[in-house]
């Protein structure tokens, strides 16, 4: 994997450098950059591409999630101050980042905090928070929300 998520190859002999991704010239991963366990081998992967978002030994998100988390926080944060939102809604537009980064986001909880942040005064956190469900929302939660946002998921 890259640092970016691309699967360049799903085995590596011992010994060969993976060096750069062709698609993004990311460095090639074989390992954890935080805890340094081996990314885990797994017959299914076709079925999962792109790969796992959480490392299995230590819980760190890879970097390609990293990444996604970092950016969707920090629209949130910029967004918040160019409309000078209330620490509240900072707070619970973030708390919704988090919870479905952690696949705990329910439908009805995404939906009444998009209603809540509109009503009070944000005119663009159902952008922001959109962008963090189509980059970091499981399979589930996607579907369950398409009859409310058609076409983007």
């Amino acid at each position: 994997m890259c640092a970016n998520g691309h699967v360049l190859a799903w085995f590596l002999e011992d010994g060969i450098d993976a060096g750069f991704c062709p698609k993004c010239g990311e460095k090639a991963l074989r390992s954890c950059p935080e805890c340094h366990a081996l990314l885990p081998p797994d017959p299914e992967m076709l079925k999962w591409v792109p790969y796992h978002g959480f490392c299995t030994s230590c819980g760190r998100p890879y970097p390609w999630i990293a990444a996604d988390i970092a950016r969707a926080r920090r629209t949130i944060a910029q967004q918040a101050q160019v409309e000078k939102w209330t620490d509240e809604m900072r707070t619970r537009s973030l708390a919704l980042v988090d919870a479905i980064v952690a696949e705990r986001a329910t439908p009805s909880e995404l939906l009444a905090t998009v209603k809540w942040l509109e009503l009070s005064g944000s005119e663009s956190a159902t952008n922001a928070i959109l962008d963090a469900v189509g980059r970091l929302a499981g399979p589930d939660l996607k579907t369950a929300l398409r009859p409310h946002f058609p076409g983007l998921f």
